[in-house]
């Protein structure tokens, strides 16, 4: 199981959200690439970036996201998203060094573009966010409810070629209350054989020992190691690593 740190972008800083409410930002580093060094240090080999402000329609991190992706790649693996909204942006991305990119909104609007980017730069390369609130999708950086079950849409985009799921709850996001364990193993046994990643409420190590247990392949943790709930030292622990994610169960 990967462990990956988070990095959330707002205003050029590094925050995390509670609930993914805009307004409700905690900055944590006044500099993303800050944040990025201190991964490096701690032994990260992945990171997953998040322009909130794309999420939310704006460009203003646009180039501050090229920046940061150009002088991390060469020392870990970045994973992006936020506010991606074509082919011809995802692609670019990959081009300056992204290695997974990840689509969320324009997966639910458009969703023959998912299986285009199957085809373009590899289901290895591409995560689709399922970001999730009763049972319903959140879309345009969590602001609206689509009508669209995270569990039927799963299905849908598996048919299409999709390996890699990003599933998390907004009820649990930043909050430190728990993962959403019973719809985490309802998803894990909805795409089997589909990697799913997960996000929201980690609060300890008893929770990525219970992700891990129920076959979680990766978990993303923002608020819970920045406000060292859980030790750095876990990135590199053997007990968590995952070098075959695409092995067929």
């Amino acid at each position: 199981m990967e462990i990956i740190p988070a990095i959330d972008i707002s205003n050029g800083k590094c925050v995390r959200l509670y609930q993914g409410l805009k307004g409700t930002e905690k900055v944590y580093y006044e500099d993303p690439l800050e944040a990025i060094n201190f991964w490096i240090n701690k032994g990260a080999n992945r990171i997953n970036i998040i322009d909130l402000d794309g999420a939310w329609g704006s460009d203003v991190n646009k180039r501050l996201l090229k920046e940061i992706i150009g002088k991390a790649s060469n020392k870990l693996k970045v994973q992006v998203g936020g506010g991606i909204r074509d082919i011809e942006e995802a692609s670019n991305l990959i081009n300056i060094g992204a290695d997974r990119i990840i689509i969320g909104t324009i997966a639910i609007l458009e969703p023959k573009i998912v299986q285009k980017l199957v085809q373009m730069i590899g289901a290895e390369k591409l995560i689709v966010a399922i970001d999730y609130h009763s049972e319903k999708i959140a879309i345009q950086g969590w602001t609206k409810l689509s009508h669209k079950n995270p569990f039927s849409f799963a299905k849908k985009i598996k048919k299409m070629g999709v390996k890699i799921i990003l599933f998390s709850s907004i009820k649990a996001d930043g909050t430190l209350s728990g993962p959403d364990f019973q719809n985490i193993q309802k998803m894990i046994k909805t795409v089997k054989n589909v990697s799913l990643y997960v996000a929201g409420g980690v609060r300890n190590i008893k929770d990525l020992d219970h992700l891990n247990k129920i076959g979680v392949k990766g978990v993303v943790i923002g608020r819970a190691f920045y406000e060292q709930k859980i030790p750095f030292s876990i990135i590199k622990n053997s007990k968590y690593d995952d070098k075959n994610i695409f092995k067929e169960d």
